[in-house]
């Protein structure tokens, strides 16, 4: 009887201490260092089972514990529960096929700064239980903007603005030598819903200080800035300028000349010779120094109105966004490169007769005013570039959404009779006649035009790129959306159209000069690995909306 009852309490031993020998030999593992992942991407969260186990049956649990205990996907009973948690669903993935090999990470997709935290994996069966502990920080980077206010005291008012930063970036304005301006600045920071940070920096900038700035946005988490600059022309500022002090010398020459002339009038009296002599220099005198002081005053005021002309465009560009065409509503003759920015007229080499309705691409991106996310003002301005070269027919601007969804979904011939704002050119005139008078009177035709949607003022201006020139301005009385749109000229048959560009946004100025030397120049210093963007701007700007 006793040796039944040692044999039962010695396989009851045997029982217990099983799952602890069998759970000691596995171990579970996670990242050892934090996991970086950026906004609006994927990452995935590494947990590694060794030795690899192909088990009949594991369960897979992975939770999320700071700021609070949420379950972000489960895997049981073999894959007849593999579901993500409340609030995850199309956001996770795990990979069953692979846990034969240990492999039991969690893919978490089009990340938000909400995902940012710490997360913990746990791996169980009927033998064992283990869990590993994983932290991810989550981080956004934005493009950087100047925006020129115009005079301000003795100086120029500069804003620099960047929205969709996390996590809170430091922002700085450097001169060209490097020195740091910030005593001169302003700053402030906001976050959105969606808790990502915008910042916006205020600053004067006087003829004194150095004309070239620059201003500079960080993540201290990813050791990445973008940066902005722009360089202002010592035309902009207000100070006296050499034709002012010009005037007042020829002002002074004037009292001069009318003193001689009643010197001369004076002793004319006494000799009748001498007075006519008198009379006709001082006349001269007057005529010569009246026409110095008008063409001083021309110059002065032609120089002025360049100046300020330069700086609306300047101020015009700092809105650039991205534009993209939409391949599935064109013109069927129509082709569009596989990013959206170019487009050429492509017809059939036979057998068919020339269209006679609308070679036209419409844009992907669509134009509406809206108030911005944070609530401070509104989001109603847009600018992109075209590239035209030399083609000698083309035509470009904004439709409103219902001639886009004539195209999208019927035939749409032309004439356009409303919902078309352009600018055009065929057979060596451009149109309308008012662009065609302005552009013929210039000896170089532009190349690239940039256009400027100012739906507050509800217009849309075209502009010269290569010498920042304004070509015409047409009131835009639409209250839809509006999209922008390109038409190529007509080809040959069996041949390629002159394409036309659409220019990706650059932070870059005076793009007349960059153009001639064919670089760009981005203003970034570093470029995050992965990030599909990084070569241009990698968060669309306010007021997109994308179809």
């Amino acid at each position: 009887m006793a040796i039944q009852w040692w044999l039962c309490v010695c396989s009851l031993g045997i029982l217990l201490l099983a799952p602890c020998s069998l759970a000691e030999t596995f171990s579970l593992s996670g990242s050892p260092d934090p996991v970086v992942g950026i906004v609006g991407q994927d990452v995935v969260l590494p947990c590694q089972l060794s030795p690899p186990a192909g088990l009949p049956s594991m369960d897979v649990q992975w939770r999320k514990t700071d700021p609070e205990f949420i379950v972000v996907h489960e895997y049981m009973n073999e894959g007849a529960q593999n579901l993500p948690g409340d609030g995850y669903q199309t956001r996770t993935e795990l990979f069953p096929q692979e846990f034969h090999s240990g492999n039991v990470s969690l893919k978490l997709k089009q990340l938000r700064v909400v995902d940012d935290g710490q997360y913990r994996c746990f791996a169980r069966n009927l033998e064992w239980s283990l869990e590993a502990a994983t932290e991810l920080r989550v981080s956004a980077v934005a493009p950087v903007f100047i925006d020129v206010l115009g005079p301000r005291e003795q100086g120029i008012g500069l804003t620099c603005r960047s929205s969709g930063w996390f996590p809170e970036p430091q922002l700085q304005w450097v001169g060209k030598n490097g020195q740091n301006l910030k005593m001169k600045s302003v700053t402030n920071r906001a976050q959105d819903r969606e808790k990502l940070y915008s910042v916006v920096s205020h600053i004067t900038v006087t003829e004194d200080d150095n004309r070239d700035i620059s201003c500079v946005v960080r993540n201290a988490l990813l050791q990445t800035e973008r940066q902005s600059a722009i360089h202002l022309s010592s035309d902009v500022f207000p100070h006296a300028s050499r034709w002012l002090a010009a005037f007042w010398v020829l002002f002074t020459l004037v009292l001069v000349a009318a003193g001689a002339c009643a010197y001369l009038g004076y002793t004319a009296k006494r000799k009748a010779s001498e007075k006519k002599r008198a009379k006709e220099e001082a006349q001269r005198l007057l005529e010569n120094e009246k026409k110095v002081l008008e063409t001083a005053s021309q110059d002065l005021r032609d120089s002025r109105d360049k100046a300020f002309e330069q700086l609306a465009f300047r101020r015009a560009r700092s809105y650039m966004v991205r534009v993209t065409l939409d391949r599935n509503c064109k013109h069927r003759e129509i082709t569009v490169c596989v990013v959206g920015r170019r487009v050429w007229h492509d017809p059939p080499s036979m057998g068919r007769d020339p269209p006679t309705d609308f070679l036209i691409a419409v844009g992907r991106e669509g134009f509406v005013a809206r108030r911005d996310p944070g609530g401070e003002g509104g989001v109603c301005r847009w600018y992109w570039e075209v590239e035209v070269g030399h083609s000698p027919d083309w035509e470009l601007g904004v439709v409103s959404e219902t001639v886009r969804d004539k195209l999208k979904y019927n035939r749409l011939t032309r004439p356009l009779e409303q919902g078309c704002w352009a600018l055009g050119r065929s057979e060596g005139q451009y149109h309308p006649r008012e662009a065609d008078t302005v552009i013929q009177s210039w000896a170089v035709k532009p190349t690239v035009i940039g256009l400027y949607l100012d739906l507050e003022a509800r217009n849309l201006l075209f502009y010269s790129v290569g010498s920042m020139a304004l070509i015409l301005e047409i009131p835009v009385g639409n209250s839809e959306r509006l999209f922008p749109f390109l038409c190529p000229g007509r080809a040959a048959e069996g041949a390629q159209g002159e394409p036309l560009s659409i220019c990706p946004p650059s932070d870059w100025d005076f793009p007349q000069k960059l153009m001639k030397s064919g670089t760009v120049s981005v203003g970034q210093k570093t470029t995050i690995q992965g990030d599909k963007e990084a070569k241009g701007n990698s968060t669309a700007p306010p007021g997109y909306i994308y179809t």
